[in-house]
């Protein structure tokens, strides 16, 4: 009887021991449950999100500062034209970009024209969306009236140091440009009829005929909204401004 009294207290301690072991294996995981990240948001913030920095005009004495630095005297900016500059988020990450409307300096063709220069050349009647990409390389050339797009970095916009992503876009009217913002370019009424828009647009009229600059994604391209061409694919616009 003494011996089925131990061997009872035996299997009781050694339950109890094992009730303890689970216990504590199991807080961790609800721990573990209970301090896990709430889920990463999407690759595209919204504005909601994210809102755009409410940044100052440019001012003329800092745009010339801004070309200066990146093309080392390479073009002259083309006062001429009124405006010769506009801000605006034209590639719809939520950082203030700048048009400056500029020309080849005299003898610095070969500089602007060299493929390892900071810079991408763009022509956009080339870059349009209805035509394959092709691997002839864009030319300037002496007479071109051109637009530099410098794409912003962060809260500053173009300003920031680090703003240096920089299109030289040729064949550019020669006229007014004005920066439309994104959500009057694309609306519900004509959004089915246009390529993919990532951000503002860059009203314009070439040859007496209206239309647009847009960035396409990969480079700048120009939208005929007197005559548009036949979308060959469905129409994209990307997330980041769709959802805003």
């Amino acid at each position: 009887m003494e011996e089925f009294v131990k061997i009872e207290r035996y299997g009781l301690l050694f339950l109890a021991v094992v009730w303890l072991f689970l216990s504590g294996c199991a807080k961790p995981q609800e721990a573990l449950i209970e301090e896990a990240p709430p889920p990463q948001a999407g690759p595209f913030p919204s504005r909601t999100d994210l809102p755009a920095r409410k940044l100052p005009p440019p001012q003329p004495a800092e745009v010339r500062s801004k070309v200066a630095g990146i093309f080392k005297g390479a073009v002259l900016i083309d006062e001429g034209r009124a405006p010769y500059f506009i801000a605006g988020d034209f590639n719809g990450d939520l950082s203030q970009d700048l048009i400056v409307a500029v020309k080849p300096a005299a003898g610095r063709l070969p500089e602007i024209n060299d493929e390892l220069a900071n810079w991408i050349l763009v022509d956009p009647q080339a870059a349009n969306y209805t035509q394959v990409a092709t691997r002839q390389r864009v030319r300037v050339e002496e007479r071109d009236a051109l637009l530099t797009v410098i794409h912003g970095f962060g809260s500053e916009g173009w300003r920031n140091r680090e703003a240096t992503q920089t299109y030289v876009v040729r064949n550019s009217a020669d006229g007014p440009m004005i920066s439309q913002p994104h959500n009057q370019a694309v609306t519900p009424a004509n959004k089915e009829k246009l390529p993919r828009i990532w951000g503002d647009v860059i009203a314009q009229t070439v040859s007496g005929r209206p239309g647009f600059l847009y960035f396409n994604g990969a480079r700048y391209a120009w939208f005929d909204s007197a005559n548009p061409p036949l979308l060959v694919h469905p129409r994209r616009v990307h997330q980041s401004r769709e959802d805003r």
